[in-house]
C-alpha cells in the first residue's frame, strides 16, 4: 500500500515537475495565445485595439504578429471583424499589415476572405471604393519616378483584385504594386463587376 502511494506521488511530482518546465519554456507562446484570446473576446473594438497593440509594440513584434495574423480566419469570427477593422484603421502598424499579407500569401483561402470583410469596412459603397482607388492607382502608375504605395494600399489593392477575378497576389509590396497593377490593367474585364455590401 506504501509502495503504490509512494509511486503515485513520485508520478505526481514528476508530472508537476515537467508541466511547470514546459509552462515556463513555453510562457512567451502563451501569453500571445491569451493575447489573441482577449483580442476575440473584447467587448468592444476598443478594447479590441489594446489588446492588438500589445502585439504592435514590442521588440518580439515580428513574431507576435505572425501568431495574431495566424488566428485570423480560424473560427472566431469577432476576432476577425476586430483585425480586419484594425487593419483599416489609422492606428495600425505598416508591420501589422505586411504580416497579414505575408499570412495571406502563405493561406490560399484568404485572399477570398479578406475581399469579403473589405467591402464590410469600405467608406464608400464597395463599387464606388474600387473606382476611387483605381483612378488613383490610374494616376499614380502613369507618374514619372518609382511611386511607392502604403501597406494599407496594398491591402485595398488586393481586395480589387480578388473581387475583380484576378487571383495572383502573392508577393504584392508597395515598392513592387505598379508590375501587379500592369498585368491586372491587361487581363481585367472590360466592365467592372458590380460589388455590393454584403
Amino acid at each position: 500500500m506504501r509502495t503504490s502511494l509512494r509511486t503515485s506521488v513520485a508520478v505526481a511530482l514528476t508530472a508537476g515537475i515537467v508541466l511547470g518546465a514546459w509552462g515556463y519554456a513555453s510562457r512567451k507562446q502563451l501569453a500571445r495565445q491569451l493575447a489573441c484570446y482577449r483580442v476575440g473576446a473584447a467587448e468592444s473594438f476598443e478594447l479590441a485595439q489594446a489588446e492588438i497593440a500589445w502585439f504592435e509594440s514590442s521588440p518580439d513584434r515580428k513574431v507576435r504578429l505572425e501568431e495574431l495574423v495566424r488566428k485570423w480566419g480560424t473560427g472566431n469570427r469577432q476576432f476577425d471583424l476586430y483585425l480586419a477593422r484594425h487593419l483599416g484603421n489609422a492606428a495600425c502598424t505598416d508591420s501589422l499589415r505586411e504580416s497579414f499579407c505575408a499570412e495571406m500569401d502563405r493561406r490560399e483561402e484568404l485572399p477570398a476572405r479578406w475581399a469579403h470583410y473589405w467591402t464590410y469596412r469600405t467608406p464608400l459603397e464597395p463599387d464606388q471604393q474600387i473606382v476611387s482607388i483605381l483612378k488613383y492607382l490610374d494616376t499614380l502608375s502613369t507618374a514619372d519616378g518609382s511611386k511607392t504605395i502604403t501597406w494599407r494600399e496594398v491591402l485595398d489593392l488586393r481586395a480589387v483584385f480578388q473581387l475583380t477575378g484576378h487571383r495572383p497576389a502573392r508577393g504584392i509590396s508597395p515598392t513592387n504594386w505598379r508590375e501587379y497593377y500592369r498585368v491586372w490593367q491587361e487581363t481585367r474585364p472590360a466592365e467592372l463587376p458590380h460589388v455590393a455590401r454584403p
